[in-house]
This record gives structure tokens, sequence and C-alpha cells, in this order.
């Protein structure tokens, strides 16, 4: 399940959080629940949690593997930066003992990232 919190100020919330749990016991209104990241037990309102079904996820299906031609997105964080790239994928360099790169075009501007940091969005 996901257990959600939030931080506010006087103009209202500002920040929302999230974290990944296991029910441990169920109440009335309330559960226990075990933080998957920390592994740290705590309890909370069920109001506060959403079910996460994991019915219909395929946990064998691969990503799609980005094509000379595709719209794709690259996102890396680097030194707690996110920065995000979008454009069509021109270039793949896939030179022996390096990192595989793409070249992607946006515009008339063409900018270099890793490969691995793609995902196709058509």
């Amino acid at each position: 399940m996901i257990v959600t919190g939030c931080t506010r100020n006087k103009a209202g919330v500002i920040e929302r959080h999230r974290t990944l749990a296991s029910v441990l016991a169920v109440g009335k209104e309330d559960v226990f629940v075990k933080s998957e990241a920390r592994e740290k037990i705590f309890s909370t309102s069920i109001a506060r949690c959403s079910k996460v079904d994991e019915a219909n996820t395929d946990p064998d299906k691969e990503m799609l593997i980005p094509q000379i031609g595709n719209l794709v997105t690259s996102i890396v964080d680097r030194y707690s930066k996110t920065e995000k790239r979008m454009g069509v994928l021109i270039e793949i360099s896939d030179v022996p003992g390096s990192i595989k790169m793409a070249k992607l075009l946006k515009g008339e501007t063409a900018e270099s990232v890793t490969f691995d940091s793609l995902i196709v969005v058509e």
C-alpha cells in the first residue's frame, strides 16, 4: 500500500509525501504498517492509505527499446538536480568499453544523453 502525508504551512499544503509499506495488522480505522524503504513499523489511519493492486502487473514485461526516429524522453538525476530532455532519437553510439549514448534532436538543436536514460514517448 501507499501511505501518504504532507508538509503544510500557513499557505496550506506545500509538499506531499508517499511511502510504500506492507500491512502488518488492521484495526477499525487504523493499520500497522512496515515501510519498504526503511523497514520501520508505524501506525496510520486507513484513510491515508491507497491499495496497490499487483494483479494487473506483468513483472516479466521488458521496457520498450528506443529506435531511431522515436520521440523519447531522458531524465537523469545529477547532484540532486533533475535534468529532463525530450526529442527525436537521431543517433545511437555504442562504443565498446564506453557508455552507450544517444543523440536527440529538438528543433534545430541536438543533445547527447545516455541511452539507458531514455523511454519511448511515441
